[in-house]
């Protein structure tokens, strides 16, 4: 179950570097800058698997743009939110955009040459959120099925802010594991937990 979760959280890093402007379809935005950036990783491979560094810097600059961390952050929090103030959400905000970047550098090391194929366009009828589907495809294992949640911004903006691999939402499960953490505890407690697991993730690289 996890290592689904993982290897999800790696295709959605390989779906969404930037690549000139992104398409207004949100499948073939996911679909286009998936293939480009699979053809990056395999040309820098060398560089990466000898500094870790430079692969937080790849995901730094080029997935985290179009991830949209502080409505992730919102969705995990869910009710809880409207409790936390201002300034510590601030914290918060920051703090889960230096987790999911530890994550999601984590996940692209396990970057092996999968096939992933996405399903065709449909009408999105002005739809803010959309999901896109996916199955990976690796030799000699079972097929993953993936969903992206990507959702519309202000500005008109495809950016993601979920993941559902074989079910499992990963809003959800951080929801289902900072609740309780917020509730006994508070923010502070969740915020030093963020730390804690990117400090772990940075030692781990080296």
């Amino acid at each position: 179950m996890f290592k689904s979760i993982k290897l999800a959280i790696f295709v959605l890093a390989m779906s969404f570097n930037a690549l000139g402007k992104p398409s207004e379809d949100p499948y073939i935005f996911v679909k286009e800058v998936a293939t480009a950036t699979f053809a990056k990783m395999k040309q820098d491979q060398m560089l990466i698997e000898g500094n870790p560094d430079a692969l937080k810097k790849i995901v730094e600059q080029q997935l985290l743009p179009h991830v949209d961390h502080v409505y992730a952050a919102l969705s995990v929090l869910g009710t809880q939110a409207k409790d936390i103030p201002r300034e510590k959400l601030i914290v918060y905000f920051e703090e889960f955009r230096v987790y999911l970047l530890s994550t999601y550098s984590n996940a692209l090391s396990s970057y092996k040459n999968q096939i992933v194929e996405f399903e065709p366009s449909r009408p999105t009828e002005n739809k803010k959120t959309v999901p896109v589907k996916a199955i990976i495809k690796e030799s000699g294992k079972p097929d993953i099925s993936i969903t992206f949640q990507v959702r519309r911004n202000k500005e008109g903006e495809w950016k993601a802010f979920d993941l559902i691999a074989e079910g499992i939402s990963m809003v959800q499960s951080k929801r289902a594991e900072f609740a309780p953490i917020v509730r006994q505890q508070g923010i502070d407690a969740v915020i030093d937990f963020m730390r804690m697991k990117s400090t772990q993730s940075s030692k781990t690289d080296k």
